[in-house]
């Protein structure tokens, strides 16, 4: 089995094949500005008739070699099936480059990059690490894009990587949230209150900025806001990497889908800053490929009821979620933390499509870890608190 990655790689160019670069990556963002407005009026989306209006004049315009306005083409026909109801503008630097267009190259100093230009090709080395080389190794790259930011060339390379056919009849479920980033039913649970709390120091921050409006204020907003990206990215990555080296061969990771979830999910209105800002379906992304990559496979399924319904007897009201982190059953008295409850329904759910029988969960009480205080619970002999 396959499984496509894209490698970020920085190129070092000359001056000379760095203004190459950069007139080419300019008539190109012009070409589509030029392709979408031709579509727009004409209310022309798809690509083989929009091909026979604007190919000559794209690169007689432009000066384009032909793959480039074939790119360019793709890349208008692509944007417009999203959305025809308003003229489309392409402002990012970035181009579109196929096997005729791209080539690495192997030399004894490094990786070099083959470009087509609208001169004649540039061939800059990658200014890449150890982790990048490796995944370039023997690459035969189909796709790739090069970005123009912050005065820097990069290329997003798509590479395909042989992984171990995906098997595993024993589900873990996972629920994502915000107070607990990530809970999972193998007992897995990291707490989101910290990111949170940042979160929302950015949130004033750029809030603080926006009411000023000077231009100065105005660059330290773009600063800030790459900078949370970056920030968000990294423990995201950091988050589905230790929970995937937790989990072991054999295991299925069940995910919920998220269709829907802005509109379905219940907050409160204090609460909407977080909530949709939210990375909850990036998350997801990040846990699914590296699952793949380690043979482990992934599904989704239909989070209905998870949240209302007892692990243990199977009762399903909406009064067993007393509160956001408690969850207590009204008919057996089974307790524990809502999204741990919500895990163990995911992972029962994926049981029941297997044909296989669910395992009993044990009588337990409140788990301290998940930080609820209580005293009254009918399945604990004690009360149970942090500290």
């Amino acid at each position: 089995m396959k499984l496509s990655k894209t490698v970020v790689c920085k190129l070092k160019p000359s001056t000379e094949d760095f203004e190459k670069l950069l007139s080419t990556i300019e008539a190109f963002r012009d070409a589509c500005n030029y392709i979408s407005k031709v579509a727009f009026e004409r209310r022309v989306f798809n690509p083989v008739a929009l091909h026979h209006m604007v190919y000559r004049e794209t690169r007689q315009e432009f000066n384009l070699p032909a793959n480039l306005a074939i790119r360019a083409r793709d890349r208008v026909a692509k944007a417009y099936k999203q959305r025809r109801n308003k003229l489309l503008k392409f402002t990012k630097l970035s181009m579109d480059l196929d096997e005729r267009l791209f080539r690495l190259i192997y030399k004894p100093d490094g990786i070099h990059a083959s470009i087509s230009t609208v001169q004649k090709r540039v061939k800059p080395p990658l200014d890449i690490g150890d982790y990048q080389r490796k995944l370039l190794e023997d690459a035969r790259p189909t796709h790739v894009v090069l970005v123009y930011r912050d005065k820097q060339f990069f290329l997003h390379i798509t590479v395909k990587r042989e992984i171990p056919e995906p098997k595993g009849s024993n589900p873990i479920g996972v629920d994502i949230g915000m107070n607990n980033l990530l809970v999972a039913s193998n007992g897995f649970k990291v707490k989101g209150k910290s990111i949170l709390k940042k979160r929302r120091c950015f949130r004033e921050l750029r809030s603080s900025l926006q009411s000023k409006g000077t231009k100065s204020a105005k660059r330290r907003l773009k600063r800030l806001s790459k900078k949370e990206r970056r920030w968000v990215n990294t423990v995201l990555h950091q988050v589905s990497r230790k929970f995937v080296s937790a989990l072991k061969k054999g295991d299925v990771v069940v995910m919920e889908k998220l269709t829907g979830i802005r509109n379905r999910a219940k907050h409160r209105k204090s609460q909407n800053g977080d909530f949709h800002s939210w990375s909850f379906r990036k998350l997801q992304s990040y846990i699914e490929y590296k699952a793949l990559e380690k043979g482990i496979p992934v599904v989704y399924v239909n989070p209905r009821n998870t949240s209302k319904t007892c692990p243990r007897c199977g009762h399903i009201d909406r009064a067993n979620r007393r509160t956001q982190p408690l969850f207590r059953c009204i008919r057996c008295g089974f307790q524990h933390n809502a999204d741990y409850v919500a895990s163990l329904n995911l992972s029962k759910l994926e049981l029941a499509q297997l044909g296989q029988a669910p395992v009993n969960v044990p009588n337990v009480g409140m788990n301290d870890d998940f930080g609820i205080i209580h005293y009254d619970s009918p399945t604990s002999p004690q009360a149970y608190s942090r500290g």
